[in-house]
Protein backbone atom coordinates (compact mmCIF):
# COMPACT_ATOMS: atom_id res chain seq x y z
CA UNK A 1 0.00 0.00 0.00
CA UNK A 2 0.98 3.88 -0.68
CA UNK A 3 1.37 6.12 2.31
CA UNK A 4 0.92 9.42 2.24
CA UNK A 5 2.70 12.13 3.95
CA UNK A 6 0.96 14.80 5.76
CA UNK A 7 0.83 17.18 2.97
CA UNK A 8 -0.62 14.24 0.63
CA UNK A 9 1.74 15.31 -1.93
CA UNK A 10 1.77 11.75 -3.25
CA UNK A 11 -2.32 11.91 -4.22
CA UNK A 12 -2.86 12.26 -7.72
CA UNK A 13 -6.53 13.23 -8.86
CA UNK A 14 -7.50 12.93 -12.42
CA UNK A 15 -10.88 11.67 -14.63
CA UNK A 16 -12.03 8.77 -13.96
CA UNK A 17 -12.01 6.47 -17.32
CA UNK A 18 -12.79 2.40 -17.56
CA UNK A 19 -9.47 1.55 -16.27
CA UNK A 20 -11.17 2.75 -12.71
CA UNK A 21 -14.20 1.02 -12.41
CA UNK A 22 -13.22 -1.67 -10.29
CA UNK A 23 -11.85 0.80 -8.14
CA UNK A 24 -14.51 3.34 -8.28
CA UNK A 25 -17.02 -0.11 -7.67
CA UNK A 26 -14.39 -0.77 -4.38
CA UNK A 27 -14.50 2.74 -2.85
CA UNK A 28 -18.40 3.00 -2.95
CA UNK A 29 -19.02 -0.28 -1.92
CA UNK A 30 -16.99 0.07 1.03
CA UNK A 31 -18.27 3.49 1.98
CA UNK A 32 -22.06 2.16 1.74
CA UNK A 33 -21.20 -0.84 4.03
CA UNK A 34 -19.33 1.76 6.55
CA UNK A 35 -22.45 4.38 6.40
CA UNK A 36 -25.24 1.63 7.17
CA UNK A 37 -22.83 -0.16 9.58
CA UNK A 38 -23.12 3.31 11.40
CA UNK A 39 -26.60 3.57 11.21
CA UNK A 40 -26.82 6.25 7.49
CA UNK A 41 -28.61 4.54 5.31
CA UNK A 42 -27.69 6.38 2.15
CA UNK A 43 -26.31 3.68 -0.02
CA UNK A 44 -27.00 0.36 -0.50
CA UNK A 45 -23.84 -1.93 -1.72
CA UNK A 46 -25.86 -3.45 -4.15
CA UNK A 47 -26.39 -0.27 -6.17
CA UNK A 48 -22.30 0.00 -7.38
CA UNK A 49 -22.37 -2.59 -9.91
CA UNK A 50 -20.07 -2.62 -12.92
CA UNK A 51 -22.50 -1.15 -15.12
CA UNK A 52 -23.76 1.40 -12.87
CA UNK A 53 -20.40 2.94 -12.35
CA UNK A 54 -19.83 2.83 -15.96
CA UNK A 55 -23.24 4.42 -16.26
CA UNK A 56 -22.13 6.72 -13.68
CA UNK A 57 -18.98 8.10 -15.40
CA UNK A 58 -21.10 8.48 -18.92
CA UNK A 59 -23.38 10.60 -16.88
CA UNK A 60 -21.43 12.93 -14.86
CA UNK A 61 -17.74 13.65 -14.76
CA UNK A 62 -16.29 11.71 -12.21
CA UNK A 63 -12.52 11.91 -10.65
CA UNK A 64 -10.51 9.59 -8.34
CA UNK A 65 -8.03 10.24 -6.15
CA UNK A 66 -5.01 7.64 -6.18
CA UNK A 67 -1.50 7.34 -4.02
CA UNK A 68 0.27 4.85 -6.55
CA UNK A 69 -2.73 1.96 -8.14
CA UNK A 70 -4.17 2.81 -4.96
CA UNK A 71 -7.59 4.39 -4.75
CA UNK A 72 -7.54 6.69 -1.69
CA UNK A 73 -10.95 8.67 -2.74
CA UNK A 74 -13.26 9.83 -5.42
CA UNK A 75 -16.21 12.20 -6.33
CA UNK A 76 -18.08 13.74 -9.17
CA UNK A 77 -18.68 17.02 -10.74
CA UNK A 78 -22.23 18.35 -12.84
CA UNK A 79 -22.64 21.69 -14.18
CA UNK A 80 -26.58 21.79 -13.26
CA UNK A 81 -28.62 19.83 -10.65
CA UNK A 82 -32.54 20.83 -10.77
CA UNK A 83 -33.99 17.71 -9.34
CA UNK A 84 -31.74 18.92 -5.93
CA UNK A 85 -31.41 22.46 -6.28
CA UNK A 86 -34.99 23.62 -7.98
CA UNK A 87 -34.97 26.98 -8.45
CA UNK A 88 -31.80 27.78 -7.09
CA UNK A 89 -30.49 25.98 -10.00
CA UNK A 90 -28.20 28.23 -12.28
CA UNK A 91 -25.52 28.02 -14.98
CA UNK A 92 -22.97 29.76 -12.30
CA UNK A 93 -21.87 26.51 -10.06
CA UNK A 94 -20.62 23.51 -10.50
CA UNK A 95 -22.10 20.43 -7.99
CA UNK A 96 -20.03 17.64 -6.09
CA UNK A 97 -21.79 14.60 -5.37
CA UNK A 98 -20.50 11.84 -4.00
CA UNK A 99 -17.51 12.17 -2.71
CA UNK A 100 -15.92 9.19 -0.68
CA UNK A 101 -13.09 8.96 1.02
CA UNK A 102 -11.13 5.67 1.60
CA UNK A 103 -11.26 4.77 5.84
CA UNK A 104 -7.56 3.72 5.51
CA UNK A 105 -6.97 7.29 4.86
CA UNK A 106 -9.04 8.66 7.40
CA UNK A 107 -8.02 11.28 9.82
CA UNK A 108 -5.40 12.57 6.97
CA UNK A 109 -7.79 15.53 5.74
CA UNK A 110 -8.33 13.58 2.28
CA UNK A 111 -11.59 14.67 1.91
CA UNK A 112 -11.01 18.37 2.79
CA UNK A 113 -8.19 17.78 -0.15
CA UNK A 114 -10.78 16.43 -2.96
CA UNK A 115 -12.97 19.20 -2.23
CA UNK A 116 -10.67 22.04 -2.01
CA UNK A 117 -9.27 20.12 -5.55
CA UNK A 118 -12.90 20.34 -6.54
CA UNK A 119 -13.03 23.74 -5.68
CA UNK A 120 -10.69 25.05 -7.59
CA UNK A 121 -11.64 22.78 -10.72
CA UNK A 122 -14.82 24.46 -10.64
CA UNK A 123 -13.49 27.95 -10.21
CA UNK A 124 -10.90 26.95 -13.17
CA UNK A 125 -14.49 26.27 -15.42
CA UNK A 126 -15.63 29.90 -15.09
CA UNK A 127 -17.99 29.14 -11.91
CA UNK A 128 -19.41 31.70 -9.17
CA UNK A 129 -20.14 28.79 -6.86
CA UNK A 130 -19.52 25.90 -5.77
CA UNK A 131 -22.34 23.46 -4.29
CA UNK A 132 -23.16 20.28 -2.41
CA UNK A 133 -26.11 18.80 -0.83
CA UNK A 134 -26.32 16.15 2.03
CA UNK A 135 -28.86 14.17 4.13
CA UNK A 136 -30.20 16.01 6.58
CA UNK A 137 -30.27 13.75 9.40
CA UNK A 138 -26.74 12.95 9.04
CA UNK A 139 -25.55 15.66 11.07
CA UNK A 140 -21.32 15.01 11.06
CA UNK A 141 -21.47 15.35 7.48
CA UNK A 142 -23.31 18.60 7.97
CA UNK A 143 -20.99 19.71 10.28
CA UNK A 144 -17.62 18.13 8.39
CA UNK A 145 -19.09 21.08 5.18
CA UNK A 146 -19.86 23.50 7.45
CA UNK A 147 -16.10 23.48 8.71
CA UNK A 148 -14.89 23.23 5.67
CA UNK A 149 -16.34 26.28 4.57
CA UNK A 150 -19.20 25.92 2.83
CA UNK A 151 -22.92 27.72 3.66
CA UNK A 152 -25.79 26.21 4.14
CA UNK A 153 -28.49 27.47 1.88
CA UNK A 154 -31.88 25.56 2.57
CA UNK A 155 -33.50 22.36 3.27
CA UNK A 156 -35.57 20.38 0.09
CA UNK A 157 -37.58 17.31 0.82
CA UNK A 158 -38.29 14.51 -1.33
CA UNK A 159 -39.93 11.74 -1.36
CA UNK A 160 -38.92 10.42 1.81
CA UNK A 161 -35.79 12.24 1.79
CA UNK A 162 -34.57 15.68 2.89
CA UNK A 163 -31.11 17.53 1.57
CA UNK A 164 -29.70 20.62 3.25
CA UNK A 165 -28.16 22.87 0.35
CA UNK A 166 -24.48 24.31 0.62
CA UNK A 167 -22.41 26.57 -1.13
CA UNK A 168 -19.23 28.74 -1.65
CA UNK A 169 -18.64 31.39 -3.47
CA UNK A 170 -15.81 31.36 -5.58
CA UNK A 171 -13.89 34.69 -6.03
CA UNK A 172 -12.96 34.46 -9.84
Amino acid sequence: MTTLNETGSNLVIKRANADYVGILQELYVVAARWRVARGINLWSEHTFTKEYIENFMQEKEVFVALAGQTGIGCFSIQWNDKPIWQELDNEESGYLHRLVVSRTYSGMRMGHKLLEWAEQYVRREGKRFFRLDCMTENTGLNQYYKEAGFVFQKTVVGEGWSANLYEKQLML
